[in-house]
């Protein structure tokens, strides 16, 4: 296997190793177990062991072990097809997050190379296991856990902060689990027998969004999901530890306010049943700690919820200035709140000089007598700004969610408003970012100073996914930032960048991104703003308050019980201090 020399394989562990006390056991090092170890742990696996697993464009490189053109533009299709790169083990959503920066050295296998060109291993994991059964996950977490592997878990590789992947990793990737079960009245494990059942589905890490929201709909039942393009995100796995927004939680409340229950493999390959009445505190820290810092979750219960009729709500304005885009915009934060107040909830995406609405109520008409009324007079007032042309303004009702979220997220032909489909992450390089903004900083008086720090953001996609059930929830009820709590919408950004071999310009296209929301950060610091987890920042300093504010001291606690050899460590994760940024070395 040519992808990366023997002396610059061993300088990369070197740079990793120097001033340390302790390290992964990475390929190479003689602690790493041995072909014929490998060989007992693959027959106890369900599944084929995949080993020596090469990056998805290695077949196109003449100097690769498995150099085949035909299969080259097939991979090349694949590597832009969300629902593909679910499905493959050696490739992410984001690719930069398969580059390694080594010593300045940018090590990559990017499609399209010239003759002679090295296929780099970077940060694909070179063994990956196929789960299809909880017992591969305790016999991995078991393998991975004796040999001291850095061991990584990729689900369907929508992770921003690159954490399903990692340099001489190991991977458990659980894609192929895809059971759901439908209860009409679901009671969690050693409830007392008088607890009432509710309406819920357990669903395995797999289940993908657009697979659930038919299932649900099927059963005449809603539940509290993501927003992504094709559904591809996976609805089992890092989106509910990871909190979980939707835009149906003003009227449901989070992800993780909707779970009653968890099974996970602990990482003493335990495997676990956590829920309010056992296993409490794994429980907690599962709803909103990050995963897979507290283990490898196999299912998950979530409530459901009657399946109502929407009004969906679609808006597109331009403006002819900047000038008059910052009275656009301050024009909307005036309403914004009322919005929220009025039973509205959606995404409001913008970039110079368009300001686009994507908003639902429940009911047709909405059930809160207020959301049209609301609703109206920002159209009204939009629509006489000078320099404005409000190109849609109109409402649609949806028999169910799930027709709302197919008519355009997935088949845009039957969509309104801004196109999402055209917006697609896979195959694509981009840095990301995000910035809770709470009710106070987005109530009227502030209109004007956050239009401005809004025109420091080339493309915003604020998620209005606050308030309402959000709001209802204790602080310390779940373990992400008590900030949500008060948050009314989540101001993500997204930032691309074009292929490159520069360390130097990947550094800084990095700052440049993070330095788009300094003046949110600035408005609004922690603890009255924060950071939704599933959407975090590479250079964000202060993430432990940034990510869960007061709540980290007792995650913290949690995490050294449950994981004392610090098995699952990922960047920015909880007890990850003075672990360098693969999570390879602890530093201090």
């Amino acid at each position: 296997m040519q992808l990366i020399s023997a002396a610059l394989f061993a300088a990369t562990l070197a740079s990793f190793a120097i001033a340390t006390k302790k390290c992964k056991c990475l390929p190479g090092d003689p602690c790493f177990p041995s072909q014929a170890e490998w060989d007992v742990f693959g027959r106890t696996l369900s599944q084929p062991l995949i080993s020596h697993q090469l990056p998805l464009a290695s077949v196109c490189y003449n100097t690769s072990s498995n150099f085949n053109p035909s299969l080259c533009s097939a991979r090349a299709r694949e590597d832009m097809d969300a629902a593909e790169i679910a499905r493959l083990p050696n490739t992410l959503q984001t690719v930069n997050f398969e580059d390694l920066v080594v010593n300045g050295a940018v090590l990559q296998c990017p499609f399209n190379p010239a003759p002679g060109d090295i296929c780099h291993q970077g940060r694909v994991p070179s063994y990956a296991i196929n789960v299809s059964t909880v017992a591969d996950v305790q016999n991995t977490v078991a393998f991975a856990s004796k040999h001291n592997l850095h061991l990584v878990v990729k689900n369907t590789g929508h992770e921003i902060l690159g954490r399903s992947g990692g340099f001489g990793s190991v991977e458990l990737f659980t894609n192929s689990l895809k059971g759901t079960e439908f209860f009409d009245a679901f009671v969690p494990e050693r409830a007392p027998r008088s607890t009432p059942g509710q309406p819920a589905v357990t669903i395995q890490p797999g289940v993908e969004w657009i697979q659930l929201y038919e299932l649900a709909d099927q059963h005449n039942r809603s539940i509290a999901g993501g927003f992504s393009v094709g559904g591809t995100v996976g609805a089992g796995g890092g989106w509910p530890v990871g909190g979980g927004h939707s835009i149906l939680s003003p009227f449901f409340g989070l992800g993780i306010d909707n779970i009653l229950q968890f099974t996970v493999v602990l990482p003493n390959a335990s495997h676990v049943t956590a829920n309010a009445f056992q296993n409490k505190d794994i429980f907690w820290a599962l709803r909103g700690g990050g995963a897979p810092s507290f283990g490898v979750v196999t299912s998950v219960t979530y409530k459901t919820h009657p399946n109502v009729p929407y009004t969906a709500a679609f808006y597109s304005a331009t403006a002819n200035s900047t000038t008059t885009f910052h009275q656009l915009l301050t024009l909307f934060n005036q309403h914004h709140n009322a919005l929220a107040d009025a039973g509205w909830g959606g995404v409001w995406p913008f970039f110079s000089p368009s300001l686009f609405l994507t908003f639902l109520a429940q009911g047709t008409p909405p059930s809160n007598p207020s959301a049209l009324s609301a609703l109206n007079s920002f159209f009204n007032e939009s629509m006489t700004l000078p320099g404005v042309n409000v190109s849609l303004a109109i409402t649609v009702p949806y028999t169910s969610f799930e027709q709302f979220f197919f008519d355009n997220l997935v088949d845009s032909s039957k969509g309104h408003g801004l196109n999402y489909t055209e917006f697609h992450v896979a195959g694509t390089r981009l840095w990301s970012s995000s910035w809770l903004m709470p009710r106070e900083l987005t109530s009227p008086a502030n209109a004007s100073a956050l239009a401005t720090a809004f025109l420091n953001i080339p493309v915003g996609v604020p998620f209005l996914v606050g308030g309402g059930a959000v709001a209802g929830v204790a602080k310390d009820a779940t373990a992400i930032t008590p900030a949500f709590r008060d948050t009314i919408s989540d101001m993500t950004i997204t930032c691309p960048f074009n292929e490159t071999n520069s360390a130097s310009d990947l550094a800084a296209s990095k700052q440049a991104c993070h330095d788009q929301l300094k003046p949110l950060r600035d408005l609004s610091p922690v603890p009255f703003g924060g950071q939704y987890l599933n959407e975090g920042d590479l250079l964000e300093e202060d993430w432990q308050e940034a990510q869960w504010g007061s709540n980290y001291a007792r995650l913290l606690a949690i995490k050294k019980e449950v994981d004392p050899n610090d098995l699952f460590i990922v960047f920015h994760g909880v007890n990850s201090e003075g672990w360098d940024d693969e999570s390879v070395c602890k530093t201090t």
